[in-house]
């Protein structure tokens, strides 16, 4: 009896193993960081470093020079998964949520502020590579940040007159802001590169702005014009081919997040500096969210300095 049952988990056991695929079809996932009870994936890793891969890596050739950028992107990559991982668990733990009246709040406070409709703030948004779903997202983990350090500072954050009227002082009187009226194309979805090449070629054989933009632009209306923008409102990739447009002319394509733009430099002009109680509330708003990011970040750091964090990449 005994050899009988021996000889039928002897062959069970041969049929699972002939079962199991050869080791070099399987593709194995790892752990690449630890961070308290939880763990971060290369798969996870990978899928949150995707768009930085596409964006540095298009014109790499060289194996050994695409395998540094990689190794770099992660580690990089990794950080900021860690400490998003951090925030979330202590989201977690003191049971902080933010509703959709509150994001809806916020931005309508913003618009207010601004003087912006949905459509002006949807045009400014798309200039800076976000959609309204991204944005709302950002807004979102904002307020757990400020709801994350009212939770660890006694009080409320106080800016003083002092403060604000020293921060007038050095963003406000050392010079005029200069504004750039713009208009674009915004091309979006599946081949939007080669869509984006095929109107720049368009503009470059005389035709248009306005024209070409209504027949390739997502966004209705951008040909005619987004609004005037400072530098600062803009993203690092539009704002350095506007620098180097005069008015009159059109930038190449130039990717902004998920899409490809064409901009048009209607004209430049100059505002003069508005007087201390004119931008008093806009300065406080500055201040406050200055403090709350270096709150923020000394959270962070005592944070993580009391966590078990475990890199294995």
């Amino acid at each position: 009896m005994r050899e009988i049952l021996g000889l039928f988990w002897f062959l069970l056991i041969g049929f699972f193993w002939f079962m199991i695929p050869p080791a070099q079809a399987v593709v194995v996932d790892r752990i690449v960081a630890v961070v308290n009870d939880e763990v971060i994936t290369l798969s996870e890793l990978d899928e949150a470093a995707a768009p930085f891969y596409q964006r540095y890596l298009q014109r790499v050739d060289n194996p050994v020079e695409k395998e540094q950028i990689i190794k770099e992107i992660r580690q990089k990559v990794l950080r900021q998964m860690i400490d998003d991982l951090l925030v979330a668990q202590e989201v977690k733990r003191l049971g902080i949520s933010v509703s959709d009246e509150e994001i809806d709040h916020f931005i309508e406070n913003l618009k207010k502020q601004n003087g912006l409709s949905d459509e002006k703030l949807a045009e400014m948004l798309s200039a800076q590579g976000l959609t309204l779903e991204e944005y709302r997202q950002q807004v979102a983990e904002q307020l757990k940040r400020i709801k994350l350090i009212q939770t660890q500072v006694r009080g409320r954050l106080v800016i003083t007159e002092e403060e604000m009227k020293a921060y007038y002082q050095k963003h406000y009187l050392s010079s005029a802001k200069t504004r750039y009226e713009l208009a674009a194309i915004i091309i979006q979805g599946k081949g939007a590169e080669d869509r984006a090449h095929e109107a720049f070629e368009r503009l470059r054989s005389g035709e248009d702005f306005a024209k070409v933009a209504e027949e390739y632009s997502a966004v209705k209306g951008s040909g005619q014009g987004l609004g005037t923008f400072s530098l600062d409102e803009l993203s690092p990739e539009v704002r350095r081919v506007i620098q180097k447009l005069k008015p009159g002319e059109f930038s190449p394509p130039v990717k902004v997040g998920s899409s490809w733009q064409i901009y048009f430099l209607l004209g430049v002009r100059s505002e003069g500096t508005q007087p201390f109680e004119a931008v008093k509330a806009e300065i406080q708003q500055k201040l406050y969210q200055e403090k709350v990011d270096q709150l923020f970040q000394n959270w962070l750091k005592e944070l993580r300095e009391k966590s078990y964090i475990r890199i294995l990449l």
